[in-house]
């Protein structure tokens, strides 16, 4: 399994020769997909239907998480752009800071949102749209006798709910 792993800044040269060597032990009860599934569940329940999440990279910090990126997508344009991110705990599964993280990706949503032109939709069905050789249904017509009245109809459609 390929991952992408990010290193602190703070740990690289601009310029020269970096040695890097990794030596780091942690329990990893977690999924790179299971990260990104968990993540886009959460974010569809709690932000939005059309916010998902991306596979996430390998944060080495004071505790391995999960970054997972958000992206925002409408039906009409496909996906917009990146809101955000998401870090879930490598070793619980724990999302870090929720509410602070679902209050940041709505509003990063709603401002990319705002940018897009808005939706104009079609005034008529074009007529390729249409099928042809069609014929239209017949008419029906039900006598006064033929009809329930209002409370009996009324009765039958709770029972249906019911059972």
């Amino acid at each position: 399994m390929a991952i992408a792993i990010l290193v602190d800044e703070n740990l690289l040269a601009e310029k020269g020769l970096v040695e890097l060597t990794v030596n780091r032990t942690f329990q990893m009860n977690m999924t790179a997909d299971e990260a990104r599934r968990y993540v886009h569940s959460w974010l569809i329940d709690e932000v939005s239907s059309n916010i998902g999440a991306e596979m996430p990279t390998l944060i080495l910090s004071d505790r391995p998480i999960w970054r997972v990126p958000a992206w925002l997508s409408f039906p009409r344009y496909g996906r917009v752009g990146a809101v955000g991110t998401v870090d879930v705990d490598v070793e619980t599964g724990k999302l870090h800071n929720p509410t602070q993280c679902k209050a940041e990706i709505a509003r990063c949503a709603e401002e990319l949102a705002q940018r897009l032109p808005s939706y104009q939709p079609e005034q008529m069905m074009p007529i390729a749209r249409l099928q042809a050789n069609i014929p239209a249904a017949s008419k029906l017509f039900l006598e006064d006798d033929e009809l329930l009245p209002e409370d009996k109809l009324v009765e039958d459609l709770m029972l249906l709910s019911a059972e």
